[in-house]
């Protein structure tokens, strides 16, 4: 349509010159003008939408617009219905004639001769040897411990007990009884009602479009190829071979076999295991979904107020009568022995070396010393000039120095050692232990019996009722369409590792026990079978093939795309109130008086007998055995085995082979052919038009509106307008934008008029 719009565009742009005289006057539009040119001649500079052209003075007219009614063809989708032909296949039942082989049997007597071995009982003479015991007696020597019992006096250690009275003080506790108030609490239930917010999921069902993949069935047949084996019976001459039983009597050798033990190489297989590759064909369910209408129960809640019977335990107290034991303490004085530390005094003479030295003053002389020193005098007021100031140590000192002093000497005190030996009384003290009888007390308890009254808190059990909301249940029964997975079965094939053994020969050493033969001679009755040849006809079976063909009929799926509406059960939450009722409980706090038992101690004396044990010496006889060693002889009586030579009558059996005839019955088989009524079925196509919609995409005719553009010619300009794309129709694509015309000059007249 774009196309069509601007072939029009261009034709009214090259041939419109008409309307303002210029194809007419043949001067190309110069000396007239049409009023509808803007009354200047056309001299109206025009700028069309997008273009760039300017015209000069007396130039060309603006673009008119036109719209013009055109029929255009539309593509559009139609569903039609068709005829399809369509092979379908019907299952008919044939019959045949087959041939089958069967077996008859027939029994057969025949008549055959066997040896039979008749065992006899005969007797032989046999020397054997018999180990007889023999008694006989011998003298021996053997050693007897013999007891011998002496008198030995034994001193032993006895306790003689003895009783003394002891004063003892013991405490009892007495008890009493005194009234307490006691305070205790009670949990006294009451009420209240609580609103609670809780989420419902309300279903509701949505429509989806879902694609699915269909396998739809194509019957197709092949000619398929088998063999068949055929049977027939041949008549075939058989040899057969009969042993007739002789018997004879003949000295037979034997050999007895001595074993003994050989290593040999021996060779075994082993199966080696190797991997193989082998392809599998194997049935996968392919699972696809179906829509499947299901009914279902739905619990819906609902509340109902339940009178409901409930038990309060009330408490009370009861004075209950109790045994309780007093453990009433006893004092006892025993006596005990104990080891005791001493530490004893020992004085002894020790040497010891002693100092009794001192310090002593001794002068020393020291050179004299320089005038600059200080140390001399001139004068001064100590009085001596030098030797008067005492020294260099002296307090005096020198006011004016002197040329030289003499030698001073000076004091000092030296420790003079004085080594004294002496003998010193030293005391020592050595620790030593003695055993100290001592006395102690020790307390004992007695268990007494005595009852006393106690409060005991019990409670009775009281039934109340309570208005109680019970939330409970109906059931509904509802429909929702469910995806049902289900499977069909297909065909594939798999490459799988298949282990197998191949045998291979190995060597090794073996232990084996081999024997060595002896030879031995015996008359043995022995019974030989002489062959006899004879001939029978014997009926064979044999098959040969034969090669037939036959029509296999077979099925083959083809995946088709389709789609179809699911409903879609979903959930959404609201938030609902409801009033429930609470029991709470609070504490309430009251008093009663409580009878509490308590006790006092109490001190008591009294005198308790002590017996106490003194340790006496004795002394007894005691009998003491030793053993003493004696050797004796006796007599003992032993046995020796001695060989001695028998002989027995001994009974053996010898087998004696008898000829003997017998008579067996023997089935055998004839194979005969028959002729049998076989059914069979087989698939007989049909060829039927079945009905399919078919979308089928159609021309349609449409009309619609096309915008025509006419362009006056001008006399001179530049260029003609560049005019952009007409405006697009509903449904084709925008016209192409136009190229500049060529250019006309003056008096030229139009391009296509041929002026």
């Amino acid at each position: 349509m774009g196309l069509t719009a601007a072939m029009l565009f261009a034709v009214s742009v090259h041939a419109g010159c008409g309307d303002c005289g210029g194809c007419a006057s043949g001067d190309g539009c110069v000396a007239e003008a049409s009023s509808a040119c803007g009354g200047s001649g056309c001299g109206g500079a025009s700028a069309i939408s997008g273009g760039s052209a300017s015209y000069g003075a007396g130039g060309g007219c603006a673009p008119q617009v036109t719209y013009q009614t055109q029929t255009v063809m539309r593509s559009q989708y139609v569903t039609e219905t068709r005829m399809v032909p369509t092979t379908s296949y019907q299952r008919q039942t044939q019959t045949r004639m087959k041939n089958v082989t069967k077996q008859v049997a027939r029994v057969e007597t025949r008549q055959q001769t066997y040896t039979v071995n008749v065992p006899q009982t005969q007797t032989r003479t046999e020397t054997y040897d018999v180990q007889v015991a023999v008694p006989y007696t011998e003298e021996e020597a053997y050693t007897v411990q013999v007891p011998v019992t002496t008198q030995v006096e034994q001193s032993y250690q006895v306790s003689v007990p003895y009783t003394e009275d002891v004063e003892q003080s013991y405490q009892v506790t007495v008890p009493y009884t005194e009234n307490v108030e006691q305070s205790y609490q009670v949990t006294v239930p009451y009420t209240e009602t609580q609103t609670q917010s809780y989420t419902v999921n309300v279903p509701y069902t949505e429509q989806v479009e879902q694609t699915y993949t269909v396998q739809v069935p194509v019957q197709k047949s092949r000619t398929e190829t088998y063999q068949v084996s055929v049977p027939y019976t041949e008549q075939v001459e058989q040899s057969y071979t009969v042993q007739v039983p002789v018997t004879s009597t003949q000295t037979q050798t034997y050999q007895v076999s001595v074993p003994y033990t050989e290593t040999l190489t021996q060779n075994y297989s082993v199966q080696v295991p190797y991997t193989e590759t082998q392809t599998q064909t194997y049935t996968v369910n392919v699972p696809y979904t179906e829509s499947v209408e299901q009914s279902y129960n739905v619990t819906v809640p609902y509340t109902e107020q339940v009178a409901q019977s409930y038990t309060v335990n009330v408490p009370y107290t009861e004075q209950v009568a109790q045994n309780y034991t007093v453990r009433v303490p006893v004092q006892e004085t025993k006596t005990a022995y104990r080891t005791v530390s001493k530490c004893v005094p020992v004085t002894t003479m020790q040497t010891v070396t002693k100092d009794l030295g001192s310090y002593q003053c001794q002068a020393v002389a020291a050179a004299p010393a320089p005038a600059a020193s200080g140390c001399g005098c001139a004068t001064s007021s100590c009085g001596s000039p030098c030797g008067g100031c005492g020294g260099c140590e002296s307090s005096c000192g020198c006011a004016a120095p002197a040329p030289a002093c003499a030698p001073v000497v000076s004091y000092r005190k030296v420790y003079v050692p004085n080594v004294v030996t002496e003998q010193v009384p030293t005391t020592s003290y050595q620790r030593t232990t003695e055993k100290v009888p001592y006395s102690y007390n020790v307390t004992t308890y007695t268990c007494q019996t005595q009852t006393r009254m106690v409060p005991v808190t019990k409670c009775r059990t009281e039934t109340r009722q309570r208005m109680v909301n019970v939330t409970k249940h109906r059931t509904e029964t509802r429909t929702r369409t469910v995806q049902v997975q289900k499977c069909r079965q297909e065909q594939r094939t798999r490459d799988y590792t298949v282990t197998k053994y191949r045998t291979e020969t190995k060597t090794r050493e073996v232990p084996v026990t081999k024997t060595r033969l002896e030879t031995r001679t015996r008359e043995v009755p022995v019974t030989t079978m002489t062959t006899e040849t004879k001939t029978r006809m014997v009926p064979v079976t044999k098959t040969r093939l034969e090669t037939r063909t036959r029509e296999v009929p077979y099925t083959e799926m083809t995946t088709e795309q389709r789609s179809r509406t699911v409903s879609v059960q979903k959930c959404r939450q609201e938030q609902r109130t409801r009033d429930y009722t609470v029991t709470k409980y609070r504490t309430e706090t009251k008093t009663k008086s409580v009878p509490v038992t308590r006790t006092r101690v109490e001190t008591k004396t009294r005198t308790v007998p002590v017996t106490k044990t003194r340790v006496e010496t004795r002394s007894r006889m005691v009998p003491q055995t030793t053993m003493t060693s004696e050797q004796r002889t006796r007599t003992v009586n032993k046995t020796r085995m001695e060989t001695q030579q028998r002989s027995r009558e001994v009974s053996y059996t010898v087998n004696v082979p008898e000829t003997r005839t017998r008579n067996y019955s023997v089935t055998v088989y004839d194979t005969v052919n028959e002729q049998v009524p076989e059914t069979y079925s087989v698939c007989v196509p049909v060829q039927s038009m079945k009905a399919v919609q078919v979308r089928v995409c159609k021309q349609v005719p449409t009309t619609v509106q096309v915008p025509v553009y006419s362009a006056p010619a001008a006399v001179s300009y530049e260029s003609a307008p560049s005019y952009e794309s007409a405006p697009a129709v509903q449904g084709y694509e925008a016209a192409p934008v136009m190229q500049a015309a060529p250019v006309m000059q003056t008096g030229a007249g139009c391009t296509t008029c041929g002026g």
